[in-house]
């Protein structure tokens, strides 16, 4: 071999050592190449924000936000890294409020206006907050002459069972002040409400937990009826589990599914032994959802019962938590079917007696949804 062709020989082969080389390059950055393929925008983004608005690049971002940026892609709101909410928002100031045991127990729950101000979205009638005057509407302004001026300051609606708080709240437009004693005492049901109608048992279940399910089966223990009217209005769900072992308590033989994506399957049966044979009302809103849906699904198909309000939430998917550097993803995991209905998500549950009212006015003297349950009833 002479000298040229060993020159070409050595070509040839270092070209194939770059080929190779470039080979291995892409399937080591393959993963990372197909995805700026699938998501060349980002690329786009990244150029318009430095050559045309001329301003830097994010400086080290916090990895949850990258990551929850990346899981928003998903397009299921319920997909999201969970963070905690910060003490200043609306958010916050809401669930202060409305989760702590002054107000369930009180019977009220508020909402803020455009002004951050905090106002009574919700008064129960017979319970504590009603009897002692406050109406759905009426705006706190200040809580012991304490102002309210942002929406962390709600917080102060709250305490010690027994104290009393001056409350200067504003009703159509006019200051009056209102002395408000807080009620934290186990005595006044937070979970369940119940009254009789006649012989009709109303029962108001708040949410699908062994509390509150434990509660529920206590009361119908306690009382005598011959029907009953369930209201599921702003029950925004719970435990599957207790969901159909409620519905059991009315029906036969029923299965709920839930499917993963994975492939699995979960089935949860109900017995063939009805506890209580009698007539079911159920009281339903938009607000009514997920394990809550699930407890109407079952009533509905195998109890007979008579749906009264407004479309359900529409919540047939279910969810997982998993953790990602530090941080907890929930994400979803699959979604169920109850019966022999198929999955209802996005889609709801009709009512049989369409009635449209406010969510704000339950348990109020406007509950034109619980009047109508009660008129088909006798």
């Amino acid at each position: 071999m002479n000298n040229k062709e060993k020159a070409f020989v050595k070509i040839i082969a270092a070209m194939g050592l770059v080929g190779i080389g470039a080979g291995a390059m892409y399937l080591a950055n393959y993963k990372k190449i197909n995805f700026m393929n699938r998501y060349p925008v980002l690329i786009e983004v990244d150029d318009y924000a430095r050559n045309e608005l001329e301003i830097l690049p994010p400086k080290n971002p916090d990895d949850s936000i990258v990551a929850d940026a990346y899981f928003r892609l998903y397009d299921d709101k319920y997909t999201y890294i969970e963070e905690s909410l910060s003490p200043h928002s609306e958010e916050y100031g809401l669930e202060n409020v409305n989760n702590s045991s002054t107000a369930k127990e009180s019977g009220f729950k508020i909402k803020f206006n455009e002004k951050k101000q905090p106002y009574f979205s919700t008064v129960i009638k017979g319970f504590p907050a009603d009897k002692q005057g406050i109406k759905v509407g009426d705006i706190v302004k200040k809580v012991d002459d304490y102002e309210l001026t942002d929406y962390n300051h709600a917080i102060r609606l709250t305490g010690e069972n027994g104290t009393t708080v001056k409350l200067l709240i504003e009703r159509d437009g006019k200051e009056m002040s209102i002395d408000f004693t807080l009620s934290t005492d186990d005595e006044v049901l937070s979970k369940v409400h119940s009254e009789m109608h006649g012989n009709t048992l109303y029962v108001a279940l708040e949410k699908i937990s062994g509390e509150a399910v434990a509660e529920f089966k206590a009361v119908l223990s306690e009382k005598s009826f011959g029907s009953i009217i369930l209201d599921l209005r702003n029950n925004i769900g719970g435990q599957t589990n207790l969901a159909v072992s409620t519905a059991d308590l009315f029906i036969g033989a029923a299965t709920t599914t839930l499917y993963t994506y994975n492939g699995e399957e979960q089935h949860i049966k109900t017995t063939d032994k009805i506890t209580y044979d009698v007539p079911i009302t159920v009281l339903i809103n938009e607000n009514t959802a997920s394990a809550a849906e699930i407890l109407t699904a079952l009533l509905k198909q195998y109890g007979d019962a008579q749906l009264i309000g407004t479309n359900t939430f529409g919540k047939g998917i279910f969810q997982s938590r998993a953790f990602f550097k530090g941080e907890t993803v929930r994400y979803t995991d699959g979604y169920y079917t109850v019966g022999d209905w198929e999955c209802y998500h996005g889609v709801g549950i009709k009512p049989d007696v369409e009635i449209d009212m406010d969510a704000d006015y339950i348990g109020t003297e406007y509950d034109v949804q619980l009047e109508k349950a009660l008129e088909l009833v006798k």
